[in-house]
């Protein structure tokens, strides 16, 4: 199968090693042990089809050293990245690389239906367009002109369009949407062509939102893989394996939203208006448009000050009356729709039905120990979930009993060089020891932070509850901005900090201050880029975000950032452990706290030659006990306790 053109008995160093094609096709690139190893490991999992978990330092390399032993194996293999911007960057920039190289293996980019544009319902809305924001309009005719000469229909490849567009909305379908082969458009449509290059590749990359999305249909439909999204595959290989934990969970539970209600009785009311003999259907839609969040502003009435609450077991009994009006309104719908004859109308009847079944699911029955139920306001919209408090069982049945290796992989997933806490999370382990057979490695980053960094911890500030600690802040922030001039990220753990710090010194700070929110993302770390600057920013910009050189030599972190109690699935987790008997703070909060800091810290040094200052403004790291496994966990490198110490390190003495 798949192999470097200058093919050798250990084809990995004859790609990676010294003298190697990647030394030769890379001015300047350096041989890096540690990329070397996990190749060897990964190569090892994929042979023996047993589960490693490694932790690959920053500057590791770990893409090619996972990518390469992928290519090599012979197997059908899924690479499962955390972002679409992740595997836009495989596409780009690593997999052209292997081709350069000369391995010969076929590769495929597998997103979630929403990025592709729906032949047929772009069609549809063509007919009778009806914009959300008429200032939308004008982008009709660009994504038309684009859609005449796309070959894959990808947004990706969608310039001059903002990535909040509504309209793209009524331009793609969600699955209960797709008519699948019924559909007209069937042989052109490009989630089937996407799916169709999937299968006859030899690694398929997807995201981690989708690859759960499949393993959920799969493990829903008794393992026939009928309604699946992706090919059958041998092996997967998660990177940024962090953040598996958290999609698994949203994917393995349940979600209904009035939303999607106000949706299903738009998108009815369109299709059944001139309708002929479908007038009662018609009826029923609009009934549904004006009666449909009866239930959730009832149920909205569970809230307390939170945007997001437990629905605690018993509390959406006032409700019911309203949840069985609506279940019964929308199976009336279905009915009234199945009297229509075409593909529409097969397509909504079939929406009523899934609507119908997952109002059964939130009925007030009595909470399971193993899930919570819980609600968020969103805009003005609610909706209501019901998660499982672990995934571990959901994996162990749905993946690892069915399938060979699994590899996981990050720079952020061992707690004090231990990789037990993660290896529990994902089910590969519990607390008397492996539950699979798996391979784990911590390998250091090529990176010399010794030299090239230092955590500034203050001697003095306030517990972080004081209403003096944003002061404090603004004051810690006043001394070690001029150290670098600018150049910073101030992350913190909340928006209210944040907020609270940014307005006592945004008018008096000598760079261009910039604020999380007041533009996109992206166009804040372009400018970020530009000139020296500061940016206040909270959790959206603690991973993922890589600045290298200079313009980013100081990231400065308010708390250590301990999930708040408050959030629905981390109360729900606590309160599990305590009737277990466990310790939830030492078990399951600090670890979780002390990845989420090394992924802070993570921002900072990008390259071999970045250098600059981590500081963390919590004095918790050196008073409490627990602080030792904070320090623990995060690349070892100087440390400063007062702001001079800082100068002499960033002065070079």
């Amino acid at each position: 199968m798949a192999r470097p053109a200058e093919a050798t008995a250990d084809p990995i160093r004859a790609a990676l090693g010294e003298g190697g094609l990647l030394e030769r096709a890379l001015p300047g690139f350096e041989v890096r042990r540690s990329q070397l190893e996990m190749a060897d490991h990964v190569q090892r999992a994929l042979g023996k089809g047993r589960a490693l978990v490694v932790e690959a330092g920053t500057g590791t390399g770990k893409t090619l050293a996972y990518l390469l032993p992928a290519a090599l194996s012979g197997l059908k293999m899924v690479v499962s990245t955390a972002t679409k911007t992740l595997q836009e960057q495989l596409k780009d920039k690593d997999v052209p690389l292997l081709v350069q190289l000369g391995v010969r293996a076929s590769f495929a980019f597998l997103k979630g239906r929403q990025n592709y544009l729906c032949l047929y319902r772009a069609r549809a809305f063509a007919q009778q367009p009806l914009f959300a924001r008429p200032e939308e309009a004008s982008f009709l005719r660009l994504i038309e002109e684009w859609a005449g000469r796309t070959e894959e229909g990808d947004r990706a490849e969608l310039e001059g369009v903002p990535e909040t567009l509504e309209l793209w909305r009524d331009l793609t379908s969600t699955a209960d949407q797709c008519g699948g082969s019924k559909c007209p458009d069937y042989d052109g449509c490009f989630v089937f062509k996407a799916r169709r290059r999937a299968a006859d590749a030899d690694v398929v990359v997807v995201n981690h939102a989708l690859f759960f999305s499949d393993l959920k249909l799969r493990s829903s439909s008794a393992g026939d893989g009928g309604a699946a999204i992706l090919p059958r595959y041998d092996g997967v290989i998660f990177d940024e394996a962090h953040g598996v934990e958290e999609t698994a969970t949203e994917h393995f539970g349940s979600t209904l939203s009035s939303h999607r209600v106000m949706e299903l009785a738009r998108d009815a009311q369109k299709a059944l208006s001139g309708k002929a003999g479908m007038r009662a259907a018609l009826d029923l839609a609009l009934r549904l448009g004006r009666e449909g969040r009866a239930w959730f502003d009832k149920a909205a009435e569970t809230r307390g000050r939170e945007d997001r609450w437990v629905v605690v077991p018993g509390s959406l009994a006032p409700a019911e009356p309203e949840r069985r009006a609506l279940r019964d309104l929308v199976s009336a719908l279905g009915a009234g729709l199945s009297r229509g004859d075409d593909h529409e109308m097969q397509l909504l009847e079939r929406r009523c039905l899934q609507l119908g079944l997952d109002l059964d699911l939130f009925g007030d029955a009595e909470g399971d120990e193993g899930r919570v139920t819980w609600a968020e306001l969103r805009g003005h919209h609610l909706f209501l979930h019901s998660s499982p408090l672990e995934v571990a069982s959901d994996l162990q049945g749905a993946l690892y009993e069915k399938i060979g290796p699994v590899v996981f992989t990050s720079a952020t997933l061992a707690v004090a060089g231990s990789l037990d806490y993660f290896k529990q999370r994902v089910g590969l382990a519990d607390e008397s020891g492996a539950l699979f057979p798996t391979d784990e490695a911590v390998l250091a980053s090529p990176f010399d932070y010794q030299s090239n960094a230092a955590l500034y911890l203050p001697e003095e500030m306030p517990e972080p509850l004081d209403p003096a600690f944003p002061e404090a802040v603004a004051d810690e922030l006043r001394r070690l901005l001029p150290v670098t001039g600018g150049r910073a990220f101030v992350l913190f753990t909340s928006l209210r900090n944040m907020r609270a710090v940014h307005e006592r010194l945004a008018g008096e700070l000598p760079w261009r201050v910039l604020l999380q929110g007041e533009r996109p993302k992206g166009q804040l770390l372009r400018e970020f880029r530009e000139e020296p600057s500061v940016l206040f920013a909270s959790q959206s910009f603690w991973e993922g975000v890589d600045v290298a050189g200079e313009a980013l030599s100081l990231v400065v972190i308010d708390k250590l950032p301990f999930a708040s109690p408050s959030e629905p699935l981390v109360a729900a987790r606590i309160e599990r452990l305590q009737r277990l008997g466990r310790q939830p703070f030492f078990e399951y909060q600090v670890p979780q706290a002390a990845l989420a800091l090394k992924q802070g810290f993570g921002r900072l040094i990008r390259s071999g030659t970045d250098r600059g200052i981590v500081a963390v403004l919590d004095r918790r790291l050196t008073a409490k006990g627990y602080g030792r496994l904070f320090l623990s966990t995060l690349p070892r490198c100087r440390v400063a306790r007062t702001v001079a110490e800082v100068r002499r390190f960033w002065d070079g003495d």
